[in-house]
C-alpha cells in the first residue's frame, strides 16, 4: 500500500509531478489504439470530457447509480468469478462511473468503486505506476483537499495511464476498457435524454468493427448496429434515446 500524503499540494505542483512520474509527455499521439485506418486513428477516449457535456433534468450521479454495474458479481463487487476480459471492461465502466459520481457530488460512491478497482489491480498484476495512480486519487478523495474541478482534471490523466498498460496485454483489453467507459458515458447520455451526445457515428464504426474481429457474441454486435442506425438518425426522438439505453445495458450484461 502507498503512503498517504499529509501536506496540502497545489493542484498544479501535483499534476505536473504525476506527468513527470508517468511519463505523459505526448500522451495524446500513445493514447491512439494501434493499427488502425486514417479515421479510427482520431479517436481520443476522454470520459471526463464527455460527461461534462451531458444535460438534462437529472444530476449524473443519479443517473450513474441506476446504470451501475457495482455490485452484481457477488463478493468482488462487480469482479467475482469474471475472466480478465470481463474485468478489464468493468473497470473502464466503474472509471466513468467514478468521474460521474464526483461530478455529481457523490464522492463516496466513487470511493466504493476505486476500492473495488485498487484490490483487482493487486490481483491482475498491473504496474506499480498504474496501481499508483489509483491509490493517489483515492487518497485525493478521502482527503477532501482539492475541489470537484480539481480531482476531475486528476481522473483524467487514469484514462491514457492505463490505456498504455493495456496496450502490453493486447487490443482485444484495451478495446474492451475502452467499450466499458464508453458505454458508461453513452448511457448517461441517453438517460438524460441528451440526444446531440448519442450522435457518434465514429467511435460506433469503431467498436462494430473491433466487436467483429473479437467474434463478439452476436447480440452485442446487434445491438451496437441498432445503436448506430439510431446515431445516423436527422432526429432523434425520446423513444429512441430510451432503447439506446435499454440496448446498452444489454450490451453491458454480456461483456460485464
Amino acid at each position: 500500500m502507498f503512503n498517504r500524503q499529509k501536506d496540502m499540494v497545489k493542484p498544479g505542483i501535483l499534476f505536473l509531478a504525476l506527468a513527470l512520474t508517468l511519463g505523459l509527455a505526448a500522451q495524446e499521439e500513445k493514447r491512439l489504439p494501434p493499427k488502425l485506418d486514417p479515421a479510427a486513428a482520431q479517436l481520443v477516449f476522454d470520459s471526463g470530457r464527455f460527461q461534462s457535456r451531458i444535460s438534462g433534468p437529472k444530476g449524473i450521479g443519479v443517473l450513474a447509480s441506476d446504470l451501475s454495474l457495482y455490485g452484481m458479481g457477488g463478493q468482488a463487487m462487480g469482479f467475482a468469478a469474471k475472466s480478465e476480459e470481463a474485468k478489464t471492461f468493468l473497470i473502464g465502466s466503474f472509471y466513468s462511473e467514478c468521474i460521474a459520481y464526483v461530478r455529481g457530488g457523490k464522492p463516496e460512491l466513487a470511493l466504493d468503486r476505486l476500492k473495488a478497482i485498487e484490490k483487482e489491480f493487486i490481483t491482475m498484476g498491473v504496474t506499480n505506476s498504474v496501481y499508483g495512480f489509483v491509490s493517489k486519487i483515492e487518497n485525493a478523495i478521502t482527503t477532501k483537499k482539492y475541489e470537484p474541478a480539481v480531482l476531475l482534471d486528476f481522473f483524467a490523466l487514469f484514462q491514457p495511464v492505463y490505456e498504455e498498460f493495456l496496450k502490453s496485454k493486447g487490443q482485444d483489453r484495451l478495446t474492451l476498457f475502452q467499450a466499458g467507459s464508453w458505454l458508461m458515458d453513452m448511457g448517461l447520455a441517453a438517460a438524460a435524454q441528451d440526444k446531440t451526445l448519442l450522435k457518434q457515428p465514429q467511435v460506433l464504426n469503431y467498436f462494430i468493427a473491433e466487436m467483429k474481429r473479437m467474434d463478439a457474441p452476436k447480440g452485442v454486435q446487434d445491438s451496437l448496429a441498432e445503436i448506430s442506425a439510431i446515431s445516423a438518425k436527422k432526429e432523434i426522438a425520446d423513444r429512441d434515446a430510451a432503447q439506446v439505453l435499454k440496448l446498452i445495458k444489454k450490451i453491458q450484461s454480456v461483456l460485464g
